[in-house]
């Protein structure tokens, strides 16, 4: 009995110590993990009792090494995380327990002469867990914290093998915690041995992986400027474009009043009766004039210009837009490539549509330093979602566009939304402009 008691110290502490650190990415939630733990550790209790009443104590390490790949299998059922990151920090959690039970052996055979399996081995194995629960705690919890933030498939798959060659040098070279061996200081040095290398290893091996975290952040930021000044080059080719169509229009214009002019003129001097239905007629089809949506100059002109295209096609347009002539913190290219690939797309979709009423309702305003954009625009209601992101109608991937404005509003701390009601499209937007 007293063999089952031990057992029961030694392995309860490990059992909740590996999964306090992951109780936030439970995959079935904490009842369903209570009942697994308290399953694999029941399971493991009844076989050590079966082979105490076969009197053959000698098998009692061969149950705990049978019930290893029963942990492993409930750990990786029970926790929403990759293999390799779990086998990393379930072999952790077995180099604290070498740990904890030699020295508990070692104090129970050579202070208290008694078996390292007796009632006292296993208080004093509780005793030990408790006295280094606090900071062993802060050792995992920091460790799972980082691996859980690391995303590195191939060192996951195989760095598990470090530690764990490490604990199983050690207890090849002192063997388990038989009462012969655990007795002699070369017994308890190799296990404090391990204690100093486990946390060496560990410390220097997630502190590096922090380091490279953090470049892998830092080169993320980098491409993403890299994208995002593409971005803006290809909103300033675009911007380029419009101004050379408008140059070509007013080239036309002066072309035309010319002869307009003369027909003026031949008018007034041939046909005078004529020449006020000729200037009427004139008057009409004088466009009107660019409107003004908001104090932004380059928001302006892009949105005065797919405003019109929209309502070339019989498209019900809507805009309110309260912007100043600069936004601090946005850039104007950064504005364009918000409203323009808004309004591209909007305008894209109102094309596809058959026939029905097709509109486009914009709003924008800056308040308490935070710029807000929604847009509702009609659609075909065919749309494909995929991996988050809607694909784009002109190609087969998902569209650049949303992933733009997505990307620039979480530059300046916001975000971006985009989802579908019927044949309505909602598009929604905030980011900060005072940072």
């Amino acid at each position: 009995m007293e063999t089952v008691f031990y057992t029961f110290c030694a392995y309860l502490p490990i059992h909740l110590l590996a999964y306090l650190p992951f109780l936030d990415i439970l995959r079935f939630g904490k009842r369903w993990m209570a009942l697994t733990v308290a399953g694999n550790l029941g399971i493991h209790l009844l076989g050590v009792a079966w082979v105490i009443a076969l009197e053959r104590p000698d098998l009692v390490p061969l149950v705990g090494f049978a019930m290893v790949p029963i942990s492993l299998a409930l750990y990786f059922l029970n926790i929403r995380l990759r293999p390799g990151k779990l086998l990393f920090t379930y072999v952790l959690l077995v180099n604290y327990q070498t740990i904890a039970t030699g020295i508990a052996a070692f104090l129970a055979v050579r202070l208290l002469h008694t078996s390292a399996r007796s009632w006292e081995g296993g208080l004093l194995c509780l005793l030990l867990f408790g006295l280094a629960w606090k900071p062993m705690y802060r050792l995992f919890r920091y460790a799972a914290e980082q691996v859980y933030r690391i995303d590195a498939p191939r060192l996951w798959r195989v760095i598990w093998l470090l530690p764990a060659v490490m604990s199983a040098t050690v207890i090849v070279l002192t063997g388990g915690a038989q009462d012969q061996l655990a007795q002699s200081w070369q017994f308890l040095v190799s296990r404090a041995g391990l204690l100093l290398c486990v946390v060496l290893v560990y410390w220097v091996l997630v502190s590096s992986l922090e380091g490279i975290r953090r470049q892998t952040i830092l080169q993320e930021q980098l491409n993403f400027e890299a994208h995002l000044l593409e971005l803006q080059a290809e909103e300033q080719k675009k911007h380029s474009r419009l101004m050379l169509e408008h140059e070509e229009q007013l080239r036309r214009q002066r072309h035309d009043l010319r002869h307009q002019l003369a027909a003026i003129q031949q008018l007034a001097d041939t046909h005078p009766a004529r020449l006020k239905e000729y200037v009427a007629s004139l008057l009409e089809a004088i466009p009107a004039a660019p409107r003004t949506y908001c104090g932004n100059p380059a928001v302006n002109a892009v949105v005065s210009y797919y405003a019109g295209r929209l309502e070339e096609e019989d498209a019900e347009v809507q805009i309110r837009l309260s912007l100043p002539e600069r936004v601090e913190g946005v850039t104007d290219g950064e504005l364009c490539i918000l409203f323009g690939n808004l309004l591209e797309n909007a305008m894209e979709a109102c094309g596809r549509m058959g026939p029905g009423p097709r509109f486009v309702r914009l709003d924008g305003e800056i308040r308490s330093g935070v710029l807000t954009i929604t847009m509702d625009n009609s659609f075909d209601g065919q749309a494909v979602r995929e991996h988050g992101r809607y694909r784009s109608s002109k190609r087969s991937e998902p569209g650049v566009g949303l992933t733009s404005i997505q990307a620039v509003a979480r530059k300046h701390g916001g975000d971006a939304r985009f989802e579908t009601e019927g044949t309505v499209f909602r598009s929604s937007l905030y980011l900060r402009t005072d940072i």
